[in-house]
């Protein structure tokens, strides 16, 4: 005869190995902090100001990314003319670049996600950034 686990109990079960994998590996605690938040008060400059206001405002900052989460394109690759007419549309804007007969478009979509990019164009280095 097999054993009859109650599907409430395999749900208590996993979150209990949830938190003590929390507990105890430090990149998944690592991971929860990055969603901290931090109160600051900034003075209240709008008309609507409930009554027995002091003036200021309390708003939470909350970090949803760390320092240096958001990877650099550092080796960029650029298609031909007709790729990129492929793969873009007609009216997508893109950051155009450029230096001693050397061109570069990178378009926000992809600037987006990184938001920066290290390149060389016409010899000269470059951070384009978004």
């Amino acid at each position: 005869m097999g054993i009859l686990i109650r599907p409430y109990t395999l749900i208590v079960v996993l979150l209990v190995a949830l938190g003590l994998a929390v507990i105890f590996v430090p990149e998944i605690g690592q991971f929860t902090l990055r969603f901290s938040a931090e109160t600051v008060t900034i003075e209240d400059q709008s008309e609507q100001q409930s009554a027995g206001s002091d003036g200021t405002l309390d708003l939470k900052i909350i970090n949803i990314l760390g320092c240096d989460e958001i990877p650099a394109i550092l080796r960029p690759e650029f298609g031909n003319q007709v790729a990129a007419l492929g793969e873009m549309d007609p009216d997508e804007r893109v950051i155009g670049l450029s230096i001693n007969g050397d061109h570069r478009a990178y378009p926000l979509k992809l600037l987006s996600r990184h938001e920066i990019v290290n390149d060389t164009i016409g010899g000269t280095p470059v951070a384009v950034t978004w």
